[in-house]
């Protein structure tokens, strides 16, 4: 799983993008295995003021084509990576139990429609 960090502060240091990486591994590494690519977008939105304006935006390219996207906002950027990382999780199992659902259904349905029962 790589992962890119673009933000539109100067926050570019090595120190920011292994803690992102660190936090964005013990958090994904249920799913890592699926994911391919993942871009962090950093932003203040409304600048110096304050508030909830803290976005972190996650750009997530799976190994089998898909790609999700991800926001969250908070007061700070740890919390905002730490909730659009847990948003990104909850996406992709709940995208992986929908699957196994599917081909359930599909093969319930063929079992019917054979006659085997």
């Amino acid at each position: 799983m790589q992962i890119a960090l673009l933000s539109h502060r100067d926050i570019h240091g090595t120190d920011a993008l292994d803690a992102l990486q660190r936090r964005a591994h013990r958090q994904l590494q249920r799913v890592a295995h699926l994911v391919a690519e993942i871009v962090v977008s950093l932003a203040d939105l409304n600048g110096p003021k304050g508030g909830v304006d803290r976005q972190c935006q996650l750009q997530a390219r799976l190994h089998d084509g898909r790609t999700m996207v991800v926001r969250a906002r908070s007061e700070g950027f740890g919390p905002a990576i730490d909730g659009a990382l847990a948003k990104l999780l909850r996406r992709i199992l709940d995208g992986q139990k929908r699957r196994v659902e599917q081909r359930r259904q599909a093969q319930s349905f063929g079992r019917v429609a054979a006659g085997v029962g």
